[in-house]
């Protein structure tokens, strides 16, 4: 009885080892599967797919290239003497799409379409008298938009152009504001602000080009620099206007400076600083004069429309005289429009810039002067 209870133990005992050896291998072999599919569920997910890649090309540390990959510097932008590089900042979704976007370009409010850098959209904007002749307009800028507003009309009298002013006031500052109030936020990605007179000495004095002539000024005209920049002042040489023209707190004023003198009332008025702040904030003005400009779309858009109405209807509502006024709103569109109180960018570096006018040898005064050509 006694070597049958032993021979039972002992094939007890052979059996729950068998049952162990099994339950190992079991184990072994759930833990096998369980592993595959963890590894091929892990390759199909976006990070498992990068550390996969990293981990067969034998790098180390895949992930803190990915997110260094992250942080992306928009290179190719001209930018301003003292102006930081444009850094954007993008998510992993993005990453795909960054080549084609570009910072300075918003989507057209008409068709979310982006400008294009090589042929963006462009028109010119000026205002006239109803004796000036603005055919060559038309003509010699075949590839540009106009709007040309008539000026000095009667009221309820149609302008030949279809555009007109409600005022003869504030010389180019009314036909300036109307069309940006008119047309606001449908822009072109380029808009030209510039006077109606073509060109010759002395009536396009301040047209610091070839002949003075504004076609050569708009064909040389750099469109990346304007988007890139936002503005650009069309007069390159600094004289008048820089580098402090305007010095609202002379003392004592100079008597026949009536522009400078009620500087600071009418920007109170317009930018809404109240005096003791704008005394703080500004204590010169300067850039090249005189009035005109090209700007973005996009620089356009930094301020509200209710903005620029309110430009106009300051404007059109002050008793000061037509040159007065005129004047003061002459050294205030480069501050309308992003720029500093004193904005005079050396003259040479800003023919370079705006006109890809760069040789040593160009000489705009001389009628065999050489230019750099076009950027």
């Amino acid at each position: 009885m006694q070597a049958g209870l032993i021979s039972v133990m002992k094939l007890a005992g052979r059996d729950m080892i068998a049952r162990r050896q099994w339950l190992r291998m079991s184990s072994v072999a759930i833990a096998v599967v369980l592993l595959l599919l963890l590894s091929s569920s892990f390759n199909y997910l976006p990070q498992g797919r990068a550390l996969v890649e990293g981990w067969r090309n034998g790098e180390d540390r895949p992930q803190q290239k990915q997110e260094e990959a992250s942080q992306l510097t928009i290179e190719g932008i001209e930018q301003e003497e003292g102006t930081p590089p444009t850094t954007v900042i993008l998510d992993s979704a993005q990453q795909s799409t960054v080549k084609s976007q570009t910072a300075t370009q918003p989507k057209n409010a008409a068709t979310g379409a982006e400008p294009s850098p090589t042929n963006p959209s462009k028109i010119v904007v000026m205002g006239r008298m109803s004796a000036e002749d603005t055919d060559w307009v038309h003509t010699e800028l075949p590839d540009w938009q106009t709007a040309i507003y008539t000026v000095d009309l009667p009221p309820n009298t149609t302008s030949p152009t279809g555009l007109r002013t409600r005022l003869n006031k504030g010389k180019e500052g009314n036909p300036y504001l109307t069309y940006i109030i008119d047309h606001y936020p449908d822009f072109p990605d380029i808009i030209a602000f510039i006077h109606a007179h073509r060109n010759g000495f002395p009536l396009a004095w301040h047209t610091d080009q070839k002949n003075h002539d504004a076609v050569t000024m708009l064909h040389d005209l750099r469109l990346q620099h304007v988007l890139d920049q936002g503005y650009a002042n069309l007069r390159c040489e600094a004289f008048p206007g820089c580098p402090n023209e305007i010095q609202p707190w002379r003392d004592p004023p100079i008597e026949d400076k009536l522009p400078e003198r009620l500087y600071p009332y009418v920007y109170s008025e317009m930018f809404q600083v109240p005096l003791h702040e704008l005394r703080r904030k500004i204590e010169t003005v300067g850039t090249a004069c005189c009035a005109q400009f090209a700007v973005s779309k996009a620089q356009i858009l930094q301020r509200p429309k209710t903005d620029y109405v309110r430009f106009r209807d300051y404007l059109e509502a002050t008793t000061f005289e037509d040159d007065v006024i005129g004047r003061v709103y002459e050294y205030m569109w480069h501050i309308m429009f992003g720029r500093e109180a004193v904005h005079c960018p050396d003259a040479r570096t800003c023919r370079c810039k705006v006109f890809g006018h760069c040789t040593k040898t160009f000489n705009w005064r001389g009628s065999g002067a050489k230019s750099g050509g076009r950027g």
